[in-house]
């Protein structure tokens, strides 16, 4: 029977749309975090936004620079504010901002700060490690902001350029003085959130979708071939009507024959869901007609084919029709979509990542290096162990008296000499196993920059920190059951797929192995 690559290109055509396909390229594969029986998901729902549509990341957080500062201006902010040079690589998602401070931080998975920047000044280690000695920071809600969405990160670059000015120039805000740190991180809040509210971002969007939205080719097909296999589709986005209708006309009208608009890909579609309370809270739903206008009364439950703005995940649940564990809900929000979906519902979840794409084709390019950094790292670590027996060695040869060593039958000049070279031994063995340390993890020191600067020039990998995974890196494994960069890497897969999880294990499971 002929492999894959054997096959001819039509041939090959026909079976990626049956999801026959198998060989994925690197970057639209699909991980596994728990195992996922594909072919017992009967019902899948998408968010919009950075899920179905994945945005030009320096293009809209350009958009939303701009609108917000505009709208700082407005509350007195400085015209030098507009002068501020951004960059779009500054911010990623993973990051915590410290609003009492005016920094922004990384954590590792343990809450370890790892890095962190005032401004966009880097903390030196020294600084660093004097204001956060404590773990598991970012609990204190008030003081702590987790940047957890793509959407988020223009307010994380503004903020940023807000705290250098209020440091570098706090005359330019005028008599009264600076805002705090964290009434500046307030104002930015404030001020983003009212430029999605009144259309100052979105009716842009809305003008031009081809300037900021990418439209995938493939994402028609992936749809289509879930719908063949059987499977019912559902959409479920915050964004309200006019917004989504827009930019869903974009990415689906006209991509494929048999569906005349977008709706047809969808078996329900619920607008202005307000998650994360459309998991936990009971509003209605209010159908709505094809221009957005409400239809009849509100309704507890939903009816397949129509639109509905509102209403409460127990309401489309009941309309399923089928137990929560027979559906997967697809978004990019580790808490709006992902957690709360998982918790108050029982839906099984994928988490659309945008930046994987870039991760994994870093990692593809720096293999030889990323292998060169486990093995210094292992390298380090028995280096470690080491010295630490020959100190501890040390100190105890340095409180031993010759007469102790007298007992095994050498003579006292004997035993002085013995103890005497042995000490020279062990400190000889000490300085050549200190050196060969530093010069280890000044090796790995400068290997890990360059890769850390392939990833992200200030941050290194999202998924990463301080050779263990990021704080986002652990919420992709702690709350997504698979995880992509993209929806339509579900055509690489078949229907029927089971998803099988690389199960980690203690670390004393292999210990002799």
């Amino acid at each position: 029977m002929p492999d894959d690559s054997e096959l001819p290109t039509a041939i090959r055509k026909v079976l990626l749309d049956y999801g026959l396909e198998t060989e994925a390229p690197l970057q639209r594969r699909i991980f596994t975090n728990r195992d996922l029986n594909f072919d017992k998901i009967s019902t899948i729902g998408f968010d919009m936004d950075y899920t179905l549509a994945i945005y030009r990341q320096d293009a809209i957080e350009t958009l939303s620079i701009t609108t917000t500062t505009d709208k700082l201006l407005a509350r007195g902010y400085p015209e030098k504010l507009r002068e501020t040079q951004h960059d779009p690589r500054f911010a990623i998602r993973g990051l915590t901002v410290d609003r009492k401070l005016g920094n922004v931080i990384k954590m590792d998975r343990h809450g370890y700060v790892g890095r962190a920047y005032h401004g966009l000044r880097k903390l030196p280690r020294p600084e660093r490690k004097a204001i956060y000695r404590d773990q598991r920071l970012g609990q204190e809600r008030e003081r702590f902001a987790p940047v957890d969405t793509l959407f988020a990160l223009p307010e994380v670059t503004l903020f940023a350029a807000v705290v250098e000015l209020i440091d570098a120039a706090p005359e330019a805000f005028g008599s009264d003085g600076p805002p705090s740190y964290a009434e500046a991180w307030l104002d930015v809040r404030e001020c983003i959130d009212l430029a999605h509210r009144d259309g100052s971002i979105k009716d842009l969007v809305r003008e031009d979708p081809g300037k900021y939205i990418d439209r995938d080719p493939d994402l028609a097909r992936a749809l289509h071939q879930l719908r063949s296999a059987g499977k019912r589709l559902f959409l479920l986005t915050n964004s309200l009507f006019d917004y989504t209708d827009v930019v869903m006309r974009y990415l689906l009208d006209q991509a494929l024959p048999s569906y005349p608009d977008w709706t047809a890909y969808f078996d329900w579609m619920v607008v202005g869901s307000a998650k994360p309370t459309f998991f936990t809270d009971n509003p209605p739903f209010q159908e709505l007609d094809r221009q957005g206008a409400p239809v009849g009364p509100r309704r507890a439950s939903v009816q397949r084919g129509k639109i509905y703005n509102g209403g409460n995940q127990q309401g489309l649940q009941s309309a399923l029709g089928v137990h929560p564990d027979e559906v997967l809900y697809v978004g990019d929000h580790i808490y709006g979509d992902i957690v709360r979906s998982k918790k108050s519902s029982g839906w099984r979840t994928a988490l659309i990542v945008q930046e994987l794409q870039h991760e994994l084709e870093v990692r593809r390019d720096w293999a030889l290096t990323v292998r060169q950094i486990e093995d210094l790292h292992g390298l380090r670590a028995r280096l470690a162990e080491e010295i630490s027996a020959q100190r501890y060695l040390a100190r105890v040869l340095g409180r031993l008296e010759p007469d102790e060593l007298t007992v095994t039958g050498v003579t006292l000049t004997e035993a002085e000499h013995t103890l005497e070279q042995t000490r020279i031994s062990i400190r000889r063995r000490l300085d050549w196993l200190r050196a060969y340390e530093e010069d280890t993890r000044e090796t790995l020191e400068r290997r890990s920059q360059e890769v850390d600067g392939a990833f992200n020039p200030y941050w290194g990998s999202s998924f990463a920190e301080r050779h263990d995974a990021s704080r986002f890196g652990a919420q992709v494994e702690s709350f997504a059951c698979v995880y992509t960069s993209r929806v339509s890497n579900l055509l690489f897969v078949s229907p029927a797929k089971y998803f099988i999880s690389p199960h980690g294990s203690l670390p004393h499971w292999s210990a002799g192995s």
